[in-house]
């Protein structure tokens, strides 16, 4: 059976919870077929771990992430994967909200593969963060690696 969009928004929906709502690291790494995982951040060259991403983000007091359009093309049958290329409305506010909340959409572009345990990601890049005018800050904030 084909991944269809369906499959990768839920996939995108169970992954998003678990920045929603404080999830594990071991959470996350389950979401990858490879180990360990790592997020490639396209437009700043780094590579980050689970581990460095999820140290990113639980430094916001709360984050707001949306999934956008995606659109999903088969790639392969054995194993079964598919290229899904979309985006995220992300937000994420600090703990003082003095500090206007960083607003933002991100480019995906994700490799997927139907496992035995469900669908999974097989490679992560981000392509890009286009940040919006009433965002708090102006760039992403992450060191090459």
């Amino acid at each position: 059976m084909p991944i269809t969009l369906d499959d990768v928004l839920a996939l995108g929906e169970a992954w998003c919870d678990t920045l929603r709502n404080g999830g594990t690291v071991a959470e996350r790494e389950r979401f990858f077929v490879h180990h360990p995982a790592r997020i490639y951040v396209q437009e700043t060259g780094a590579s980050m771990t689970l581990e460095e991403h999820h140290a990113y983000h639980t430094q916001f007091a709360r984050q707001v992430l949306r999934l956008g359009d995606f659109v999903v093309a088969p790639l392969s049958d054995a194993p079964e994967r598919a290229r899904a290329i979309g985006s995220l409305y992300w937000e994420a506010h600090v703990a003082d909200d003095r500090t206007p909340p960083l607003r933002c959409i991100v480019g995906e572009d994700w490799i997927v593969e139907r496992t035995p345990e469900g669908l999974k990601f097989v490679l992560w890049l981000n392509t890009m963060h286009h940040f919006l005018p009433d965002s708090g800050v102006e760039r992403l904030d992450l060191a090459s690696n």
